[in-house]
């Protein structure tokens, strides 16, 4: 039995979790345009993968690979009005994605028409201006897109609590097992 303990616990030790080779996505609308990444939680970006990008009906809107830091961009057409879904195929069975939600698409500011300045009045305006909405918008964009991808990143790695957890739960089975065969005896 002490064998059988030993063997479970150099594989435990030597064994590598499953999700440290997992691939994940980050996209960020900037301006008129998507860019992002793939990377892999335990390190490491895919190069020369492929990826797509559909709109919710499932249309094409773009697609290539990766560069040699798994990055991606396209230009987003101007019609588009839905969520648009990125996904990157390693085709190593490495397959993940990403929706940017239609809310993040929304008016571009760089369709809007050009001015000096944004004027102030003293009254609120009843109805808001969409010039100062988009800027405002693009502008919030930006300061969170940085806090998004540093989201996913700790979402995506693997904590020490994680590893913990299934140490002690395959020492319980253990337990159990060992339990069971000295019930039979």
């Amino acid at each position: 039995m002490t064998r059988l303990f030993g063997l479970v616990f150099i594989a435990m030790v030597l064994g590598s979790p499953a999700q440290a080779h997992k691939l994940k996505v980050f996209a960020a609308v900037e301006g008129d345009a998507v860019s992002g990444y793939a990377f892999f939680i335990g390190g490491g970006r895919p190069e020369g993968s492929a990826w797509i990008a559909k709109d919710a009906s499932g249309n094409r809107i773009a697609e290539g690979s990766t560069d040699g830091e798994g990055r991606f961009a396209f230009d987003l057409p101007k019609a588009i009005a839905s969520a648009v879904t990125i996904t990157v195929d390693t085709h190593e069975a490495h397959i993940a994605s990403t929706t940017l939600a239609a809310s993040r698409l929304g008016p571009i500011a760089s369709d809007l028409p050009p001015t000096a300045a944004l004027e102030v009045s003293a009254a609120p305006a009843a109805t808001p201006d969409p010039q100062l909405a988009a800027l405002v918008s693009t502008a919030v964009q930006k300061q969170v897109e940085p806090l998004l991808e540093r989201i996913e990143q700790m979402d995506a790695r693997l904590r020490f609590v994680d590893v913990l957890s299934g140490i002690f739960l395959i020492i319980g089975l253990v337990g159990i097992g060992l339990w069971a065969s000295g019930r039979r005896r």
